[in-house]
C-alpha cells in the first residue's frame, strides 16, 4: 500500500460525487492506488483549527503510525485542508515526514502533461471560474495546477474573479465558523458568487469539499444562477470514455 486516495471526512460522508469522481480520474491516468477504508481516520483539520490541539495531535499520531505500518509512501488527497495537514500541520509537528502528500489538481495536472488523461473534443461550452481554497492556496502556495487543468478541458473558457489566488475571499466556512457563526459563514459565501456574477461566470469550482458545501448554500440563499462543483467532479463529467 505505497500509494493511497485519502477522501477526507467531507467527501467520504457528505460528497460521495466527489470521491468517486477522484477514483476515476485516478484510475483513467492509470495510478495504482489504495484506500484505507474502515481504517481511515480524520486528518485532524477541524481539531487544530477549532482549537483542540492536543487532541489533534493525539489523532495526528495515529495516523503517522497507521502510514508507517503500512508502508504508505504517498498520499493524494482531493481536499484542501487534508491537503494542508497532512503536509504542513505533521511536518510542523513531527519534523520530516516518511510519506509525500499532493492535491489532487497537482495530480491531474502532471498527467495532463504526461499525456495520460484525455478529454471530450465536444464538451459543452462553459464559463467557469476558480475558487482558492485558503488550505491550498494562501498556506501551501499552490494556486497555478487548477488553472493550467481547467485552460486544458476543451470548452471551458476560464475567467477569474477579480479577487484570486493569495487575495481569494475566503468562502466562510473554515476554522469552525460555518458551525458557530452559520449567519457570518453564509454572508461571506454569498459575497464569493456575487464576485463570480460579476465576471459572468456560469460554474465555480474549487479543490475543496467544505468550500463546495458553503458556497452552493450561499448560491441558493442568494438566488444566483451560478452552479457550484468540486473540480474533480467537473474533470470526471469531461474525460474522454474509452
Amino acid at each position: 500500500m505505497e500509494t493511497i486516495y485519502f477522501p477526507g471526512c467531507t467527501a467520504a460522508y457528505r460528497q460521495q460525487d466527489t470521491a468517486r469522481a477522484s477514483v476515476k480520474i485516478l484510475r483513467a491516468g492509470g495510478i495504482e492506488f489504495d484506500v484505507l477504508g474502515e481504517k481511515e481516520l480524520c486528518c485532524g483539520s477541524v481539531l487544530f483549527n477549532s482549537g483542540f490541539f492536543d487532541e489533534g495531535v493525539e489523532l495526528a499520531k495515529k495516523n503517522l503510525e497507521m502510514f508507517k505500518e503500512l508502508g504508505i509512501k504517498k498520499i493524494i488527497t482531493a481536499c484542501a485542508g487534508c491537503t494542508k495537514t497532512f503536509k504542513e500541520t505533521y511536518e510542523h509537528l513531527f519534523g520530516e515526514l516518511p510519506y509525500e502528500v499532493k492535491n489532487i489538481t497537482e495530480v491531474v495536472d502532471e498527467l495532463i502533461q504526461q499525456g495520460r488523461l484525455k478529454f471530450k473534443e465536444n464538451g459543452e461550452k462553459i464559463r467557469v471560474t476558480y475558487h482558492d481554497p485558503c488550505h491550498l492556496g494562501r498556506s501551501l502556495g499552490t494556486y497555478e495546477p487548477a488553472r493550467r487543468i481547467l485552460r486544458a478541458i476543451p470548452g471551458v473558457e476560464f475567467v477569474e474573479m477579480k479577487r484570486n489566488r493569495e487575495n481569494s475571499r475566503c468562502c466562510g466556512a473554515g476554522g469552525g465558523v460555518r458551525s458557530a457563526y452559520p449567519e457570518t459563514a453564509i454572508s461571506l459565501a454569498k459575497r464569493r458568487i456575487a464576485d463570480a456574477e460579476e465576471v459572468n461566470a456560469e460554474l465555480i469550482v474549487t479543490p475543496c469539499p467544505f468550500c463546495v458545501l458553503n458556497l452552493s448554500d450561499g448560491a441558493k440563499q442568494k438566488n444566483s444562477n451560478v452552479k457550484v462543483k468540486d473540480i474533480t467532479v467537473f474533470i470526471a463529467e469531461r474525460l474522454k470514455e474509452d
